[in-house]
Formats: structure tokens, C-alpha cells, sequence
């Protein structure tokens, strides 16, 4: 009998959900995180953000004002939690209520993000964008910088496998018919060399493969696991089933349709782990009826190596 998850599970499980913009299903899983006092103020937090980046202002007021009300936050992070109700509560052009806030962080930490530019600005009738003055570009500099120093481990992990990704396509080039050296033809070795212009079959639509023929670097391992995708910069996502996968690329089965070529994130949940493994960056390679495949392009090594200990698994 499977165990239930934990409030860290689900709390855990609704981070996942949220990244790919799976915003109902994250919800349900902070609720249930948030039955447990130790995480009722940050789950109530990632519902009120949850439901403010999906348009949901009202509700989203409500939430943040239960985070607050759980009394669980360090004053920075109390800080950040008015900030964002301060904010859900511009996009409901209750300003008097914003500035209010912005007036209570000032109060405390004068120098916390733009509350001093966001209050006069909305005080003299300011709507939209806050103006920011040449001075503000040090605060910012420095915000990048924190988050640039948080993000240096990802960074890292996407140079390697990208490196990696050049290094496979610099192989497969050598072979490629276009860089073979071609050897003269017998008894024309002191004629004139022939100008005729090179030209390259063009290639048929990717929209579909030939299987007989693919040949793959990496082999794959059948399974049956189920994913959830997204499409960077656009809206596009779903649910899917893998069938095969391995370190380098997996194979989907979704009725929901992808282009050749987008951008994925995907995330994959193993039979045996409440976590699933988050492969940042993956490339649409084929596309067929109800059926696509990844080449993964950016994936941390820490999850290379679980997808690598899952296809010995199921392989054994």
C-alpha cells in the first residue's frame, strides 16, 4: 500500500507544478501542504503567487493576507509578502490600499526594492510602470547579482551539457557526406577541374520519422512514466507519458501538439519517488501522430545520474 505524502512532499510536489505553470494542480498540493502548521505561511504564500501570476487577483489578496496571518515569516520575508499583496493590489486599482503598504515596508527597511518610488508615484496620481531614476540601476545591479550568485550552479550545468551537445554534433558532422574528401577520377588528373555546383538533397518534413532507420548515440530503456511539459515563452503544456528514455532524450506520448524544434521544460515522475526529475531545457527533435521526442539540452548532472540509475533498473 502506497504511503501518503507528506506535507514536505506535497509542498515539494507543488513547486514542481507551479514552475511549469500547472497552477490548479500546485494549489491543491500547497493546500494540503499547508494542514501542517510548520508550512501553512509558505504554502499559503505560493498559492497567493500561484494565483496572482495566473490572473486571480482577488483570490490572490485573500491568500497573501492568510500568509501573513500565519505568523511564520522573518521580517524580510514578511517584507516580500506585503510587497507582492502591495502589488496584487495595484492590478485592482486599489491604490490607497497599496500605498498603505508600501508606507508600512518604508517604515521599517526605507531601502527595500522601490516602495519609496512605488508610493510617491501612486500618491501623485501615477498609474502603471514606476518612472526608475538613473540611481536605481546600483539596486538593481546588485539584485542581479544576488540572483546571477544563485543561479551559478544551473549556469554551470547548462555550459557542461551544452559543451557536450557541440561536441555530439561536431561527431556526427565528420561523417556527414558534405566534408568527405572526394578522390579524383581516373585519367582526368591533368584536365581542368569541373565547376559544377554542389547541391544537397533537401530534406523531407521533419513532422514525422522513420524508426527503422533512426540510430541513436544513446540507447533507450522502455518505460512508462508520467511527465508534465511546458513550452518556454509560449503557452503551451500538458501531460504526457514517456515510453522510453535515456540521460540524452525521451519519447512522449501527449494529445497535446508541439512544434519541431520548441523549447520544453519537462518534469518526469518515477514510479518510486514523490520528486520528479526536472530537466530544465528539451528540444522537440520528431513529431508524429500523438507522439514526440526530446533531446534533452539542458539537464543538471544530479538528474542525469537518477535517469541514468532508473534505465538500470529497468534494464536489470
Amino acid at each position: 500500500m502506497q504511503q501518503p505524502m507528506s506535507a514536505f512532499e506535497h509542498y515539494e510536489h507543488g513547486l514542481v507544478l507551479k514552475k511549469v505553470q500547472m497552477f490548479n494542480q500546485a494549489i491543491d498540493d500547497f493546500k494540503k501542504a499547508a494542514l501542517d502548521p510548520a508550512f501553512s505561511g509558505k504554502a499559503q504564500l505560493q498559492i497567493a503567487l500561484c494565483l496572482k501570476t495566473a490572473g486571480r487577483h482577488e483570490e490572490a489578496v485573500m491568500a497573501f493576507r492568510q500568509a501573513l496571518a500565519a505568523h511564520t515569516f522573518s521580517p524580510g520575508e514578511h517584507h516580500y509578502v506585503l510587497y507582492h499583496l502591495g502589488q496584487t493590489l495595484e492590478s485592482l486599482d486599489r491604490h490607497e490600499e497599496s500605498i498603505q503598504i508600501y508606507e508600512a515596508i518604508r517604515k521599517e527597511d526605507p531601502t527595500f526594492r522601490d516602495v519609496a518610488q512605488r508610493s510617491k508615484h501612486l500618491s501623485t496620481g501615477g498609474r502603471g510602470p514606476v518612472p526608475q531614476p538613473f540611481g536605481q540601476w546600483n539596486a538593481f545591479a546588485e539584485e542581479v547579482l544576488a540572483q546571477g550568485r544563485q543561479l551559478k550552479p544551473h549556469l554551470v550545468a547548462l555550459f557542461e551539457q551544452t559543451g557536450q551537445w557541440m561536441i555530439r554534433q561536431a561527431e556526427s558532422l565528420k561523417s556527414h557526406p558534405l566534408f568527405e574528401r572526394k578522390k579524383p577520377a581516373s585519367g582526368n588528373t591533368a584536365g581542368p577541374r569541373s565547376s559544377q555546383p554542389l547541391t544537397a538533397k533537401r530534406p523531407g518534413p521533419p513532422a514525422s520519422r522513420n524508426r527503422a532507420i533512426e540510430s541513436r548515440r544513446h540507447p533507450r530503456t522502455s518505460v512508462r512514466l508520467r511527465s508534465h511539459f511546458s513550452a518556454k515563452g509560449r503557452m503551451e503544456k500538458g501531460e504526457g507519458e514517456l515510453r522510453d528514455i535515456s540521460p540524452w532524450g525521451c519519447r512522449v506520448t501527449s494529445p497535446v501538439a508541439v512544434p519541431v524544434g520548441a523549447d520544453l521544460e519537462c518534469c518526469i515522475f518515477p514510479q518510486d519517488a514523490a520528486n520528479p526529475f526536472i530537466i530544465d531545457g528539451a528540444t522537440v527533435r520528431w513529431i508524429s501522430s500523438q507522439e514526440f521526442g526530446l533531446s534533452f539540452t539542458s539537464v543538471r548532472p544530479a538528474v542525469q545520474r537518477q535517469i541514468a540509475q532508473l534505465c538500470r533498473r529497468q534494464a536489470a
